[in-house]
């Protein structure tokens, strides 16, 4: 069962480890639960939130129910 999705998609602005004279942008978004519809996660880049919501709808996260002490917002 599908129990977290991605959510608000949006350009994120990172910079190098190198200082701020390079930055780089890229597609990413929020996790939220579908039932609850409370924020896991905020502030990824596609690729890792992706990956995190994939881990967490095939068991790695509470079923949809995840404490209030590991949500983001």
């Amino acid at each position: 069962m599908v129990n977290y999705k991605i959510v608000n998609e949006r350009i994120v602005h990172m910079n190098t480890p190198l200082g701020d004279e390079f930055s780089y942008s890229e597609q990413g978004g929020d996790i939220i639960e579908i039932k609850t519809e409370q924020i896991v996660k905020s502030g990824l880049g596609m690729k890792k939130a992706k990956e995190l919501c994939r881990h967490l709808n095939f068991g790695g996260g509470f079923d949809g129910w995840t404490p209030t002490f590991f949500l983001a917002k």
